[in-house]
């Protein structure tokens, strides 16, 4: 339902409540919200329910609630008030109704985030979880595959040993043992040998290694060596030495 009234489109209908009336009123007159000229916007929102009921149409109680309200903040400030209580007064009459359209206008923000949210995400078509199970089979490795398992097992046969050869009171100096330098000793062994093939075990005595830091450097250097196919690790069986085979030659 529309009516004219006082210049101001009526459609109570269009509204959620009496707050979002009174925004509405707050915005076409173009007022400050925390300076709100009560008079005049009592004034046009009493229009809007007069109107309303003049066309024979139930106002709901909570826009008649709200009308009390307003006329009840119109009369306190219309009153006179002696010296002393306006010294003694220290909240405006409006301020009450002005945290509640506040707080109303944050919530009508919010549900516009949230309704083009819900706009978006209806525009997107997901698709059913594919059945993976297939792919978690476990798949048997070659005899020349190694796990890391596998590596794991020997660094820590390596590091035993290397714990039961050392002396019981040693001491070890603050040199730093790089990967680049474990990887030129391990070129190193494989000339000085004259073999293609190293034990993985017997790499630990290898630039004279004493301490877990340059174990670490040990096997990382190996594994840099598979990286850039300078070598592969190949393993008889589980129990079997891992060997290091140079492939330049080996091929």
């Amino acid at each position: 339902m529309n009516e004219q009234t006082n210049g101001l489109t009526l459609d109570l209908a269009a509204f959620e409540g009496p707050l979002d009336l009174l925004l509405h009123l707050i915005k076409d007159l173009k007022v400050d919200i925390f300076d709100i000229p009560i008079n005049l916007v009592t004034d046009q929102y009493l229009a809007y329910i007069h109107t309303y009921e003049a066309l024979s149409l139930d106002v709901a109680s909570e826009y008649l609630v709200m009308a009390a309200t307003l006329l009840e903040i119109k009369t306190q400030m219309m009153l006179p008030k002696t010296p002393k209580e306006v010294v003694e007064e220290e909240e405006d009459p409006r301020d009450s109704l002005v945290e509640q359209l506040l707080a109303f206008q944050q919530y009508q923000e919010i549900s516009h985030i949230l309704a083009d949210k819900q706009a978006e995400r209806s525009l997107e078509y997901t698709k059913q979880p594919t059945d993976l199970s297939a792919y978690q089979a476990k798949i048997p490795m070659t005899g020349r595959q190694l796990t890391p398992d596998d590596l794991y097992r020997a660094i820590q046969k390596m590091a035993f040993r290397l714990k039961n050869q050392q002396p019981i009171q040693t001491t070890i100096a603050g040199e730093l043992y790089s990967v680049s330098a474990a990887m030129a000793d391990i070129r190193e062994a494989f000339v000085s040998s004259n073999r293609n093939v190293l034990m993985f075990q017997d790499t630990v005595f290898i630039g004279k290694i004493h301490s877990r830091s340059q174990i670490v450097s040990l096997f990382l250097a190996i594994l840099e060596l598979v990286k850039s196919n300078e070598l592969y690790l190949y393993q008889e069986n589980l129990r079997a030495d891992i060997q290091l085979i140079r492939r330049e030659e080996s091929e």
